[in-house]
């Protein structure tokens, strides 16, 4: 009976109710539930099957090590080998057209760690061998089990992301405040001109005394005593600092939650720095609304940030995502870009509704 149904419905409902199926499920931790619903629809019928397989591989979900397990076998039977390839397994460069279309989603949350010893279990890296192209990449990245600086953390999916050259479009979802002292990834990801940086990680080098390279007792015995960088400085190896120069090429960046921007270090490349500053506050005489207090606009902008060059034909430009009414710091903001060159304008495109939680924005949304 399920088989007749199925033959009953057009294809393009059948398209639409996996797919919907399996963006809710894509959003689960649970690795089992994906893979018994690709299981259990695929017995339908060839064709539920047909539709399963390009669902599962335009909207593209790895979470653990066995998602990845599963997505090689399947990319295995569509697409083949590359035969160029000895020494290493990759897809055949068939697949290369058809991923051109497709999500990637990777949460960076499975790995295996002892007391002296943190590794990620799925080798991300690799990911790219078989999924050579992706329109949009979003990745998750949940609270990791060390604050070991000298772990590289992020070296792994740093050098996953920089196999995508032809990718324009990424966001780094950060699930937790990280306020961990990691080292930045020596690795660039090229091509990107459009990220969005969610829960953006903070920078606590303003709590030490940093010390100048070559200087001090680590710089051996005839360095002298230590010279220290001023005050508000950031260690050459900052993450915090420097994760956006980790992409060159980059145009827009997108933060969805609040960070002081003077602690950014951008690439000249950027023109545009949008900012989501949602109605969450509240007081009983004005009800909810936006604030920019929490960016620091003013500072950031009167230390640099977005100055222009001779080579900036038009003003650099901040966006800011609020509620119906002007955001609290508004007018002083608008005076310190345009003392900086800078172009500032609002976007009213939160409605308050009571007291009623604001949607978060998802996957989907982003991309």
């Amino acid at each position: 009976m399920p088989s007749l149904v199925s033959h009953l419905l057009p294809l393009e409902l059948i398209h639409s109710i996996v797919f919907e199926a399996w963006v809710t499920i894509e959003s689960s931790q649970e690795w089992r539930s994906r893979w018994d619903f690709f299981r259990d629809v695929s017995m339908v019928s060839k064709t539920w099957r047909s539709v399963m397989t390009d669902v599962a591989l335009r909207l593209v979900t790895i979470g653990t090590r066995r998602d990845f397990e599963a997505y090689k076998r399947i990319i295995r039977q569509e697409f083949g080998v590359d035969p160029n390839f000895t020494d290493v397994e990759r897809v055949h460069p068939s697949a290369d057209k058809y991923f051109e279309r497709s999500d990637l989603h990777i949460t960076l949350t499975d790995w295996a760690s002892t007391i002296n010893v943190f590794a990620f279990s799925c080798d991300y890296t690799r990911i790219p061998h078989y999924i050579p192209k992706a329109r949009f990449i979003d990745v998750t990245i949940r609270e990791l089990p060390t604050n070991d600086r000298h772990t590289l953390p992020f070296r792994p999916l740093f050098q996953c992301l920089s196999q995508y050259r032809a990718t324009r479009r990424m966001s780094l979802r950060w699930t937790y405040t990280h306020i961990n002292r990691f080292i930045v990834p020596t690795g660039r990801v090229r091509g990107v001109t459009y990220l969005r940086l969610v829960e953006y990680p903070r920078c606590n080098c303003h709590n030490f005394r940093i010390v100048l390279p070559g200087t001090g007792p680590e710089a051996g015995p005839n360095a002298g005593p230590p010279l220290y960088f001023p005050v508000g400085s950031h260690r050459l190896d900052c993450f915090s600092h420097y994760l956006p120069t980790l992409f060159p090429d980059l145009r827009h960046l997108h933060l969805e939650t609040p960070y002081l921007l003077k602690r950014l270090k951008l690439p000249p490349s950027v023109a545009l720095l949008t900012l989501e500053a949602p109605p969450v506050h509240y007081l009983p005489s004005v009800g909810y609304y936006s604030s920019l207090m929490s960016w620091n606009i003013i500072s950031a902008v009167s230390a640099g940030l977005l100055r222009r060059t001779e080579n900036d034909a038009p003003r650099k430009r901040i966006v800011v995502k609020c509620g119906p009414n002007e955001p609290v710091g508004w007018r002083q903001a608008v005076s310190a870009c345009e003392s900086r060159d800078v172009d500032l304008e609002s976007r009213h495109v939160y409605k308050v509704q009571h007291s009623e939680p604001l949607p978060r924005a998802t996957k989907r949304d982003w991309a």
